[in-house]
C-alpha cells in the first residue's frame, strides 16, 4: 500500500510538472513591437514638436533683441548698454524658466503615460497567465533575467499578438 501511494504521488507530481507553470517574456521585444507603445511614441513626438515650436516662438523675439543690441552696442552710452544687458539677461532667464517648466510638464506626462502602459501590460499578462494555467511569468531583457528558457516557454509572441489585437480593437 505504501508503494502504491508513492507511485500515485510520483505520477501526480510528473503530471503537474509536465504542464508549463513557468513562462517568460522578452521584455525588449514586447516594448519594441507593442502597438500601444508605438502609438504613444508618435503622440509624444508630436508633443515634443509642439513644445519645440512654443519655445522657438519665445526665443525668436529675444534673439532679434540680442542681434539689435550687438548692432548698436558701439553707439550706446554705458548706462543704456548696462540696462539693455540686464534686461536681456532677465528675459533670457524667463525664457529658460519657461523652457524648464515645459520640459518638466512633458517629462511628467511621459512618465504618467508609461506607467499606465506598464500597468496595462502587467494586467494583461496576469490575466493571460491565469487563463493558460501559468503560475509564474518571468521577464527577460536580453539575457539579464532568464539565462535559458525553452522556446515553448517563451510566450512573448502570444502576448504581443493579443495585446496588439486588443489595442487596435480599442483604438
Amino acid at each position: 500500500m505504501k508503494n502504491l501511494s508513492l507511485i500515485f504521488a510520483v505520477i501526480f507530481l510528473m503530471m503537474s510538472c509536465s504542464r508549463n507553470q513557468v513562462a517568460f517574456i522578452n521584455v525588449e521585444e514586447l516594448m519594441e513591437e507593442y502597438e500601444g507603445l508605438k502609438a504613444f511614441d508618435k503622440e509624444f513626438e508630436a508633443e515634443q514638436d509642439k513644445l519645440r515650436k512654443e519655445i522657438e516662438s519665445l526665443i525668436e523675439p529675444y534673439q532679434f533683441k540680442v542681434d539689435e543690441y550687438y548692432k548698436n552696442v558701439g553707439n550706446m552710452p554705458a548706462a543704456n548698454r548696462t540696462a539693455t544687458e540686464q534686461s536681456l539677461q532677465q528675459e533670457q532667464a524667463a525664457i529658460q524658466e519657461q523652457q524648464d517648466e515645459f520640459m518638466q510638464q512633458l517629462d511628467d506626462q511621459k512618465l504618467k503615460a508609461l506607467e499606465s502602459i506598464h500597468e496595462e501590460i502587467a494586467d494583461f499578462v496576469k490575466s493571460y497567465a491565469e487563463s493558460k494555467g501559468i503560475k509564474i511569468v518571468l521577464g527577460s531583457f536580453g539575457t539579464e533575467t532568464v539565462i535559458y528558457g525553452e522556446d515553448k516557454l517563451n510566450i512573448t509572441q502570444d502576448v504581443l499578438s493579443e495585446l496588439n489585437r486588443l489595442f487596435l480593437e480599442n483604438k
